[in-house]
Order: structure tokens, then C-alpha cells, then sequence
């Protein structure tokens, strides 16, 4: 996962990015990027605690260790790696992806993470499992969201802005590692699923985006695809990350922040385009990114 780091593929269009670091052992950066290019990109591991916050966009991660996931922001990622090796990555071509990360050297988990808490983590992680590096996603709450916005839009200049995003990034490693060691160990359940059965869980995303407006019923959805509800479900949830309920209520968000924060739209045309009525529209935005909607419009 250091491909959210000061050093961006050239295949990848960089935009503008804040930093800060504090300590000499923490240290955080923040920005976007655009890949142009399909392809898997190496990565070296280097040892340590890393976060990042996925505020949009999409990746794939082959981790050693931790299988190949996919990921979709809003998240916060978690990495645990004590050795050296190497991760890939692959960015959709032509979306942007949003990112904050912050990264804890060995001597920063030393030093700052007292024994106990360094056991919840490991006990979160399940090192004693497994070797190698860990990655684990977690749900983004509207407090990181709220965290990332303000890390992402920082008027400030100098030792104001670098005082004020050292703040920001403790803040985000607070609420991080307390949801961190407050998830519950899952282990792997029983459904197996098998590479047909991706594709067929991501035509079933594919069909909710094309129809976000008027979404079939969730029977629809699993004829659709050639799966019953439990599969569909259950293995949405599994390849995913969250329900398709959640997906569908995130994608239609996420469409209202990108047309309130990239084109001049009112506050009831980006509601009612992605299937709110501007009250219950306002409660849903504010609920995920702890924001008001009226706030993007200046």
C-alpha cells in the first residue's frame, strides 16, 4: 500500500498533495491522483503501522499475506508489516482517488502504543496467524470523513499549515486505531467464491450503477447475475465491503459530492439527480460526510 506516498507512478497523474511530519517517526501525506494506465504497479513494504484514508476511487491490492482485495473509498486501510517485501496495486485508469495516510515507523509503535494496546492490535490483525504483511479495511466513520475534508481543503500556509495537518493526522489515527481494536476478529466463513463468481458480483455493482435511479429489487439483482439473495448478499458484502444497500446509498453520495464540488449545481438539483428529496438528502450527507451539503456550495 506505499503507493499512497510522497512518490507517484509515472503512470499516474499527480495532484496537489499536503504533508506533514512530527516526531521523525510519523508522518503524513495527503492528495490525489489520476492513473492513466491499467496495469499493476510494485511496491516495496517498508515496516511500520500505515493508514490511509480512501475518501473516493477504486483500487485493487495483492498483498502477500492478505490475498488480493478490492477496495472502494470511503475506507480507512489498515497495514501492519514488521519485515520487508513488496505489494502491487492496480488504479482504475482515468479516476481520481482521494487519500490521507499516515505512517508510524517501528520506533513510533515503540514508543507511542503502550503493550496492551500493541496486543489488541496484534490480536486485530491476527499476527500470530499470520506471517507477513496485514491489511484489513475498515469502514471510513463521518468523523475521519470530516477529518480528511478539512486535511484535503487547509488554507493555511507554513507553520499554521503544518501545525494544523500534524493535529489533523493525530486526530485521524485516534479514531482509526480506536476502530481498529474495537472490530471483531472474523474469521473466513464458508462461502467460497470462485472467479466466476466475482464477475458475476461485479456486473451485479455494475447494474446498480447504471441503474441508481430505479435499482431492481434485490431478487431482480441475484436473477440478474445467476445467484440466489443469501449468495448475493453475502458475497457482495464479502468482495465489497459493505452491503448493497450501503453501495448503492454510497454511490449516490458520492454522485451528489462530485457534482456539488466540481460543477454549479444547487443543493436540490444534486439531490433529487441521485434519488433524495433535499431534506432527507441533507440528513443522508451529513450523516456520511459529516458535512452539510449548503457548506460545498460556498
Amino acid at each position: 500500500m506505499n503507493k499512497f506516498s510522497d512518490s507517484v507512478p509515472e503512470s499516474a497523474l499527480p495532484l496537489p498533495a499536503s504533508h506533514a511530519m512530527f516526531d521523525g517517526t510519523i508522518a503524513m501525506s495527503s492528495g490525489s491522483l489520476r492513473p492513466e494506465k491499467d496495469e499493476w504497479l510494485q511496491e516495496q513494504l517498508v515496516p511500520g503501522l500505515k493508514l490511509i484514508v480512501v475518501d473516493r476511487g477504486e483500487l485493487l491490492c495483492d498483498l502477500p499475506g492478505s490475498g488480493r482485495q478490492h477496495i472502494t473509498g470511503p475506507c480507512v486501510c489498515a497495514v501492519w508489516n514488521q519485515q520487508e517485501g513488496e505489494s502491487r496495486q492496480r488504479f482504475e485508469p482515468g479516476r481520481q482517488l482521494d487519500y490521507t495516510t499516515i505512517a508510524l515507523t517501528p520506533a513510533a509503535v515503540a514508543n507511542h502504543i503502550d503493550s496492551e494496546f500493541q496486543q489488541q492490535l496484534e490480536a486485530s490483525f491476527q499476527s500470530r496467524r499470520f506471517s507477513g504483511p496485514r491489511l484489513l479495511v475498515l469502514e471510513a466513520s463521518a468523523t475521519i470523513k470530516s477529518l480528511h475534508a478539512q486535511v484535503a481543503t487547509c488554507p493555511m500556509q507554513g507553520l499554521s499549515r503544518a501545525l494544523f495537518l500534524s493535529g489533523k493526522a493525530l486526530e485521524i489515527m485516534a479514531h482509526a486505531l480506536d476502530s481498529l481494536i474495537s472490530r471483531p476478529v472474523q474469521e473466513v466463513g464458508s462461502l467460497r467464491l470462485s472467479n466466476s463468481d466475482i464477475d458475476k458480483l461485479h456486473l451485479a455493482r455494475k447494474l446498480l450503477a447504471e441503474r441508481m435511479l430505479n435499482p431492481p429489487s434485490l431478487a431482480e439483482l441475484a436473477l440478474s447475475v445467476g445467484f440466489n439473495t443469501r449468495k448475493l448478499t453475502v458475497g457482495f458484502r464479502r468482495q465489497f465491503g459493505e452491503s448493497v444497500f450501503e453501495y448503492l446509498q454510497n454511490l449516490r453520495l458520492d454522485t451528489a459530492w462530485r457534482m456539488l464540488t466540481e460543477g454549479e449545481v444547487s443543493v436540490s438539483t444534486a439531490a433529487y439527480s441521485v434519488g433524495y428529496t433535499p431534506a432527507h438528502f441533507s440528513v443522508a450527507f451529513r450523516k456520511k460526510f459529516g458535512v452539510s451539503p449548503k457548506s460545498l456550495r460556498g
